[in-house]
Formats: C-alpha cells, structure tokens, sequence
C-alpha cells in the first residue's frame, strides 16, 4: 500500500467511534519501519488537536484505519494536555473593557 492511499483516511477505535484523520507518517528509512502516524481529531478548536499512534496499536488498514485500542486508551479524561487552554469570554464584555 502506497503512503498517498493511507494520508486522509478515517481512523476509527476499537468500538468505531471516529477519532480523526491521518495526517503524517513518521518513517524510518534505514530500518523501513514506520515509527509513528499521526492523527488529526478534526474538532473545532482554536488549537489544532493531534496525536500519536504506533503501528502495534492499529489492527486493519482498509477503507478505513481500525485501531485496536478504545478512545478513551488514547485521550484520557484526566491529563493536562487535553483540557484546553482557552478562556471563552462574552463579546460584550470586552467592548466594555476596552471602553474603561
């Protein structure tokens, strides 16, 4: 399988849910081994939300990629990394601030 025919397929967890797209491939050319692909969750954010898997965690590669890990084994709950860093703020009361 061609590199270009894996880039932008759907990557889907153990329990098909849709965890994002691939976006990059880390290949090791001495060894002909790929390190790392790395998945875009295509979400909505004001920063981009991407993460690493390893080729032992993905189980079929066909019309789409099926890992064999569920996507809380990849975003968990609890780490730092994944609550964003972001504050929302009311348009409204930043019309104030800059009036005062």
């Amino acid at each position: 399988m061609k590199i270009t025919e894996i880039l932008g397929k759907k990557v889907l967890d153990s329990n098909a849910n849709n965890v994002g797209k691939i976006q990059d491939i880390d290949l090791d050319i001495k060894e002909n081994n790929i390190n790392k692909i790395f998945v875009n969750t295509n979400e909505l954010s004001l920063r981009k939300v991407n993460f690493e898997i390893v080729p032992k965690d993905i189980s079929q590669i066909g019309d789409y990629v099926l890992l064999n890990v569920s996507k809380s084994e990849i975003f968990p709950e609890n780490e730092p990394e994944n609550i964003p860093d972001i504050e929302v703020v009311n348009p409204s009361e930043l019309e104030e601030k800059s009036k005062k």
